[in-house]
């Protein structure tokens, strides 16, 4: 898990909420494309070109074409309870341990060299339906 700051940016706590167009200071390749900017959606999906309310998670890949990444695609209500936090880095130490990861996970690329990063975290948010007393999850 990657650290974040109580000053990050924040999503509007709303439900099926996101983020507003984000650029980005360095393409982000996916899938041969690159994009220049991205949402971060209250449900759990980094998406790009366009927000993704959708709250209920789809096999992979979408038939619609939609391009996203989906590390915590649930019924996210952080108006309820929670924050979601994001930022862009350049950190010198931050690169070196996302360079890392990618060597330990992915073996084929062992000259890859993070330059930037993009961290993403669900603090404490609840599900559609919750209150500010039911369980809560942190995914970075």
């Amino acid at each position: 898990l990657y650290p974040f700051w109580q000053n990050d940016t924040k999503t509007p706590k709303v439900d099926d909420g996101s983020s507003p167009e984000i650029k980005i200071s360095v393409p982000f390749i996916f899938f041969g494309v690159p994009y220049r900017s991205i949402y971060v959606n209250n449900n759990g999906v980094i998406s790009f070109n366009a927000l993704v309310s959708q709250f209920t998670p789809e096999a992979f890949p979408l038939t619609d074409g939609r391009a996203f990444v989906a590390p915590f695609w649930a019924d996210v209500h952080n108006g309820i309870r929670g924050e979601i936090y994001y930022r862009e880095s350049t950190d010198p130490e931050l690169l070196r341990r996302a360079s890392k990861d990618v060597h330990k996970h992915f073996k084929d690329m062992s000259a890859f060299s993070a330059i930037w990063i993009f961290v993403v975290t669900w603090e404490e948010v609840t599900f559609y339906g919750g209150s500010s007393t039911t369980p809560v999850r942190t995914i970075i």
